[in-house]
């Protein structure tokens, strides 16, 4: 599945570390750092617990937006 993740760019925004993230999560610097840059993907268990700890939507943590434009695109190419 393609899709925007924006967990470092928001957690950037608001001043928490990757280390913080860690311990807020109960894991690694390492496993925030990979789900960061997408060579882990988080469950769905815990895209809830990042969007917790962020103060943010799951629609803000992670675009789908962008999925469905390009779906959207595809399905129209498709018809032509």
């Amino acid at each position: 599945m393609t899709y925007i993740f924006k967990m470092k760019q928001i957690r950037s925004e608001k001043g928490i570390s990757q280390k913080e993230m860690a311990e807020k999560l109960d894991t690694t610097q390492q496993l925030v750092s990979q789900y960061e840059t997408c060579l882990v993907e988080p469950t769905i268990k815990r895209l809830i617990e990042i969007a917790q700890i962020l103060d943010v939507s799951l629609d803000e943590l992670v675009e789908f937006e962008k999925i469905h434009e390009d779906y959207s695109k595809e399905l129209e190419d498709l018809k032509k």
